[in-house]
């Protein structure tokens, strides 16, 4: 009877691609440029938002009436002796 001698198999894989400086380089500006485009996104939607918030509610206090609001009218024309001072625009003189 014989030895038996064992049978080895030896799965290669396929080689992979190397990375590259250029590869880093293109994923980290497209990385930025996806950040980008969603925060101009999130900002054109929170700003519409806001708009379409101050179109329906026109009387709410966010958008100057009953918020307390100091008018100062700084102008280089205006009168220098007594400026134009009012806390809310009800109170004009």
């Amino acid at each position: 009877m014989q030895p038996l001698t064992p049978v080895i198999i030896k799965v290669v894989e396929a080689p992979s691609r190397e990375t590259s400086v250029a590869d880093i380089l293109l994923g980290a500006v497209g990385l930025v440029a996806f950040a980008l485009l969603a925060a101009l996104v999130v900002g054109i939607v929170v700003g519409g938002v806001f708009i379409l918030f101050k179109k329906a509610f026109p009387g709410n206090r966010f958008n100057g009436q009953q918020s307390g609001e100091m008018l100062l009218n700084l102008s280089a024309l205006g009168s220098a002796a007594q400026p134009d001072v009012s806390l809310h625009p009800t109170d004009r003189r």
